[in-house]
């Protein structure tokens, strides 16, 4: 059955699968898979990010942005606020709780990557993929 899937529907399954399998580290912290990357993209930013950045960034639309973020913000990890230079835009940053989670996360979340969630895929073709789909992600941006 696995040879009757297409690109997209494969991409769209596999992302699904990784969202199900992925819940499980993240639910103690209160925070989902889609939440941890906007969490993270803020947190290994040098400084505050737009929201349009941070959407264009996770390829996201921006009311989808405002809603996580808004959801981020309840939870008190991330803090949104006026940039000077634009007053249409917000600027985000994490706060201290924010970091301590990322901090607190971060190696159960790349352990789990290390291991793709305990499959036996070698780490090498892992890593192919990933190259792959920033390539396609790059051509499809353009």
């Amino acid at each position: 059955m696995a040879g009757d899937r297409d690109l997209v529907s494969g991409v769209i399954q596999l992302a699904n699968l990784l969202n199900r399998r992925l819940a499980p580290v993240f639910e103690k912290a209160g925070v989902t898979p889609q939440q941890w990357a906007v969490l993270s993209a803020v947190a290994r930013a040098d400084g505050p990010v737009t929201l349009v950045g941070l959407a264009r960034r996770l390829a996201v639309t921006k009311q989808n942005m405002t809603g996580m973020i808004a959801r981020l913000e309840q939870a008190g990890v991330i803090v949104r606020h006026g940039d000077p230079a634009d007053l249409r835009s917000s600027l985000v940053t994490v706060t201290r709780r924010g970091r301590n989670l990322v901090e607190r996360l971060g190696p159960v979340y790349e352990e789990w990557l290390r291991t793709a969630g305990g499959t036996d895929i070698p780490e090498r073709e892992i890593q192919a993929l990933t190259k792959s789909i920033e390539r396609l992600i790059e051509a499809l941006e353009r």
